[in-house]
């Protein structure tokens, strides 16, 4: 299924000339395994809203999107280049990187106050670490014990500019989120792997959890 995937984003990057592609590939089974195991009551956010082709891919997967609803991406009155609000699972649109999981954790906390069960899933960039507001968030998950909020990082090693350990070294990345009170695991971007991963956080109460991603080629 993966080769299918991607042999679709690719047909439907070739018209905008590979828009982000490398970026939406390594986002392809992170979004897989989230929409998999998504209930009624969970939140996605796409907070990498330009892994956008990838998420257009899924929905075609579920036969929400048509081949034809796939090809209008970035035209005027077609699929949005970022993810917008109106679209199936989309509920926070996302332009600004970095903003994501602060607003995850505003959903969490009002989901704390209503007496609601739903986890917020947090798709993260590895480049959109850079921003200060992701670790101002971090800090505020943890303090608030937001064990409902599940941040997945796609740890593909690159971003816009280069390599993210070039541009503004993560590493030790894991014990970086540690550090910040969240409980981690670090898996191989793999459908079944990162579903474990969740499975198994979804045990885990009294803290926010992050899974770091990591690709291989």
């Amino acid at each position: 299924m993966s080769e299918i995937l991607t042999t679709k984003l690719k047909e439907m990057l070739k018209p905008v000339n590979g828009f982000h592609i490398n970026s939406s590939i390594t986002c392809l089974r992170i979004m897989q395994a989230v929409l998999e195991l998504k209930k009624e009551e969970d939140t996605v956010i796409v907070s990498k809203g330009h892994s956008a082709p990838a998420f257009y891919v899924m929905l075609w997967k579920l036969g929400l999107l048509s081949d034809e609803e796939l090809m209008t991406f970035a035209h005027i009155d077609g699929l949005p280049s970022h993810v917008a609000r109106g679209l199936p699972f989309i509920e926070v649109s996302s332009g600004s990187l970095g903003q994501g999981l602060s607003v995850a954790n505003g959903i969490a906390l009002a989901n704390r106050i209503d007496g609601k069960n739903g986890r917020v899933f947090v798709i993260l960039g590895d480049g959109e670490l850079d921003e200060g507001q992701v670790w101002e968030a971090a800090m505020t998950s943890a303090h608030h014990k937001l064990d409902n909020v599940i941040a997945i990082v796609d740890r593909n090693f690159h971003q816009l500019n280069g390599g993210t350990e070039e541009i503004l070294a993560k590493e030790p990345l894991a014990e970086k989120w540690k550090a910040f009170g969240w409980e981690v695991r670090e898996v191989e971007n793999d459908v079944e792997k990162l579903k474990k991963a969740i499975e198994e956080l979804d045990k885990i109460k009294g803290k926010p959890k992050v899974i770091i991603a990591r690709w291989v080629e």
